[in-house]
């Protein structure tokens, strides 16, 4: 497959035709070249000089960097990730999988397609990133032509991981949850391997260090400056590491999804459904039904919420082997972190280990706040219930009660699930527990923050898609955002700006209650605390009044 065939691909022609008439395109595309082109005006020198050995050009170089790569991290997964499930939904792609054109041209334009929106995203951060080259102090081999080419690779790779999820998924929300959740793992957690292991030879460290080539982090601090950080914990992987596994993970994940693009695999026979047998107590249900309409919901207590049992009976995480199966995973990995910080492993102290759990929890949130807070009222909307809920007798505030506490309780047991490490911490350094507790509260604010936020936005949202995507980059740019500003710091923001944007982020506040390197000179609490409560408020009295209108009759 040539070039010229590749560009006369007609699914990459009616990809980019419809991303680029959509106008949420367009708002990220003057967003990304606002915030870029701001932070370097911060900073542009009064005086017409430039400084080819001063440290002040990387500083705002920096920031940009950053700040760019979380715009792909947001944006760049959400198109890919409900291409192919949203065709199947449409019975679209079996028209195409039985068409002329073959499943690579098909797969190949959905790709590229995304990838070009990619590239024309970050273009428009061009000037800004040659801005800074103008200032001095950084060269286009050394920094610029390495950070677009570590843009290119993160395209690359999320666009096959979005379409590689949506090929085997059954609902375009489902696949969006998962592809963020799949972003979050490779460029988080795929990290954490190399920081347990430390400095450490052998297989272990090996396999470590090429689990954290994943990740464009490393890649980046290497670009912008600030890799010595990363080698106190035993990341010493850089750029041209991160581009190798982006085009390994690319190509697996396009053999894989070009496997699924098969018309034989994508006929799915139907469920025919559970053949019972009518015995005797069967009979007798049927019976008792006829005699008593009300039996369905017996088990039902009368001082309970039956929109919020609702939720939890019908929605996948709402089930209790789900419920046990976080609880889980979040105990371990609080415990994990504390053992291998006490054994000697990583030479820690206990602040680092706190903030390392502060942001394994703030990432459990903003992995699955946005996915339950976003089905909550779109996903009624989308299906049908919602004439349903407005023809019971149950009331609006009733019903918001109901599907804002099934979220906030299945966020909030996955927090108590990370309690244990913090008394192993407790334990260790007494002296802790008033912190610990600060901490504790400053968490429970994110999780309302994030459930209220997510349900605002389900509110305002007509399909469940929609508001997925929507929540998560609302969240993404409140948490990640403010943290994006403190990364800022002296250059190009001033410490009274960075402090009061931190205070609308409840991390932060976690942070730098524990003393976390970086945070210690912040005083968050108990403003910190006010502003997010304020948010919720806010949010609640939003939500109220768009559910009372929503719940009237036409």
């Amino acid at each position: 497959m040539n070039l010229v065939t590749i560009f006369n691909n007609p699914i990459l022609h009616r990809e980019l035709t419809n991303r680029l008439r959509s106008h949420k395109t367009m708002l990220a595309i003057i967003a990304v070249a606002l915030v870029s082109s701001t932070l370097v005006l911060m900073r542009w020198p009064s005086d017409a000089t430039i400084d080819l050995v001063s440290q002040g050009a990387i500083q705002v170089f920096r920031p940009v960097a950053f700040a760019i790569a979380v715009a792909i991290m947001m944006l760049i997964p959400a198109f890919p990730a409900t291409a192919l499930v949203s065709e199947r939904k449409r019975g679209t792609l079996t028209l195409l999988l039985n068409s002329p054109t073959s499943p690579a041209t098909i797969y190949a334009g959905k790709l590229l397609g995304n990838v070009l929106l990619g590239i024309i995203l970050f273009s428009v951060s061009l000037p800004a990133i040659f801005a800074c080259y103008a200032m001095g102090g950084i060269s286009i081999s050394t920094h610029v032509i390495p950070l677009l080419l570590v843009f290119v690779g993160m395209a690359f790779q999320y666009s096959a991981l979005g379409l590689w999820i949506s090929s085997r998924s059954q609902s375009t929300d489902g696949s969006l949850r998962w592809t963020y959740g799949a972003v979050l793992v490779l460029v988080v957690l795929s990290i954490g391997p190399s920081v347990f292991v430390g400095k450490l030879s052998g297989l272990k460290s090996i396999l470590a260090q090429a689990l954290t080539t994943l990740s464009p982090v490393p890649a980046l601090q290497q670009i912008t400056g600030a890799q010595g950080q990363a080698q106190s914990i035993g990341i010493a992987t850089g750029w041209t590491e991160f581009l190798t596994m982006a085009a390994l993970t690319t190509m697996g994940l396009a053999y894989a999804t070009l496997k699924r693009l098969d018309p034989l695999q994508m006929d799915r026979a139907k469920p025919v459904g559970k053949v019972v047998e009518a015995t005797k107590s069967g009979w007798l249900r049927r019976l008792a039904y006829l005699v008593d309409p009300q039996r369905r919901k017996a088990s039902i207590a009368f001082w309970m919420n039956p929109v919020m049992v609702k939720e939890f009976r019908t929605r996948k995480f709402g089930r209790l082997h789900w419920l046990l199966r976080l609880v889980a995973v979040g105990g371990v990995v609080s415990l994990l972190l504390t053992f291998v910080a006490t054994m000697g492993t990583v030479n820690w102290g206990v602040e680092r280990i706190a903030a390392s759990m502060v942001l394994m929890q703030i990432s459990f949130l903003l992995l699955l706040g946005p996915s339950l807070g976003a089905n909550l009222i779109a996903a009624e909307v989308e299906s049908g219930g919602w004439q349903l809920l407005r023809a019971a007798p149950i009331s609006a505030l009733r019903i918001l009660i109901g599907k804002l506490f099934s979220t906030l309780l299945t966020l909030l047991l996955l927090l108590c699930a990370t309690l244990p490490g913090y008394i192993m911490m407790s334990y260790i350094q007494p002296a802790l527990g008033g912190q610990v507790s600060n901490v504790l509260i400053s968490l429970v604010i994110a999780t309302g923050m994030v459930t209220i936020i997510s349900a605002c936005v389900s509110a305002f949202s007509k399909t469940t898609a929609v508001a997925t995507a929507t929540s998560y980059a609302i969240l993404l740019i409140l948490f990640a955002g403010t943290l994006l500003i403190w990364l800022g710091r002296g250059n190009p923001f001033g410490p009274v700006f960075v402090e009061r944007a931190l205070l609308l982020n409840p991390a932060a506040t976690a942070l730098a209650e524990m003393k976390t390197p970086g945070f210690e000179t912040y005083r968050l609490i108990p403003n910190g605390w006010y502003v997010g409560l304020g948010i919720c408020a806010l949010g609640l009295i939003v939500l109220l009044i768009r559910t009372i209108r929503m719940t009237r009759p036409d």
